[in-house]
């Protein structure tokens, strides 16, 4: 009788269970590999685009994401390949997930992440 584990294929079991088994490990080994690569993609986006600029938004949970954080470097990188001859920073500020009056009608209920974004025009 063949036990089936992911973490260690059972060497006693019949060739194809066996086969199977180690299948499923390579398989769940690949998963998780591109759901960690991918899960570092991208910090921030483009949340309105131009012909001359836009605005680029990441996720902020303290202050100290505002400047350090994957979000704003991601930020900067997508401003960059917008603007290849430059960029100049037209106003940065933190934006609003929702109205005011939503927001007091759900009394806070929206989250505690906040959004950060940089508004830019190209040179």
């Amino acid at each position: 009788m063949c036990q089936i584990s992911i973490a260690e294929p059972n060497i006693d079991c019949h060739w194809a269970q066996c086969k199977a088994v180690r299948r499923l490990h390579e398989t769940v080994t690949v998963l998780s590999i591109a759901f960690s690569i991918a899960a570092c993609g991208h910090e921030a986006s483009m949340a309105r685009e131009t012909p001359t600029g836009g605005l680029v938004t990441w996720s902020v949970q303290s202050d100290g994401d505002i400047l350090s954080s994957a979000g704003r470097r991601d930020a900067l990188r997508l401003i960059k390949e917008k603007c290849p001859q430059g960029s100049r920073i037209v106003r940065e500020g933190e934006v609003p997930k929702v109205s005011q009056t939503a927001d007091r009608h759900w009394h806070g209920q929206m989250g505690t992440d906040r959004i950060w974004g940089i508004q830019f025009t190209c040179e």
